[in-house]
């Protein structure tokens, strides 16, 4: 048994959740959990579309980042202060008016950092629109301290 089942995953993103309200309004639907993969869906609309439809980038972005947390934090089997390192996306084709699927696995998860990867498909497609890659430190319990760009070591 996972950490989060859908109902539990789903009141993280929605509205009082552990999200910012950014992304609430994303609207994602929490679709499967399991301890190797977390899928989500991206629901189209016109808030997070471009002229003619196409879903921008950085509402897909937000998402790989968002699905990510929630992947390490199954696989660890608990909530866990995460800080992204690195989040790298490469776009493949568009979604244009259709909601977006996004697949995300842990690849490795160490003492101190998570690598992972989202794969993005468009609703009843195999085919991926696109893929990012991550990294992530995981700070101690309990820490909340990072460094700031305002203060030196």
């Amino acid at each position: 048994m996972g950490f989060f089942t859908l109902e539990t995953a789903q009141a993280q993103l929605s509205p009082g959740g552990n999200f910012g309200p950014w992304i609430w309004d994303l609207k994602l639907k929490a679709e499967h959990f399991s301890d190797d993969s977390v899928r989500l869906r991206l629901p189209y609309g016109d808030h997070i579309a471009r002229p003619g439809g196409v879903v921008i980038g950085q509402a897909m972005m937000a998402v790989a980042d968002t699905i990510m947390v929630l992947a390490i934090c199954q696989r660890l089997g608990r909530f866990a202060t995460l800080a992204t390192i690195s989040l790298t996306t490469n776009f493949l084709r568009a979604a244009v008016r259709q909601d977006v699927i996004a697949v995300a696995r842990v690849k490795k998860l160490g003492r101190t950092t998570a690598f992972g990867e989202v794969d993005f498909f468009v609703d009843s497609s195999d085919e991926p629109i696109a893929q990012a890659l991550s990294t992530f430190a995981v700070l101690p319990d309990g820490v909340g301290a990072f460094n700031r760009a305002d203060q030196r070591d």
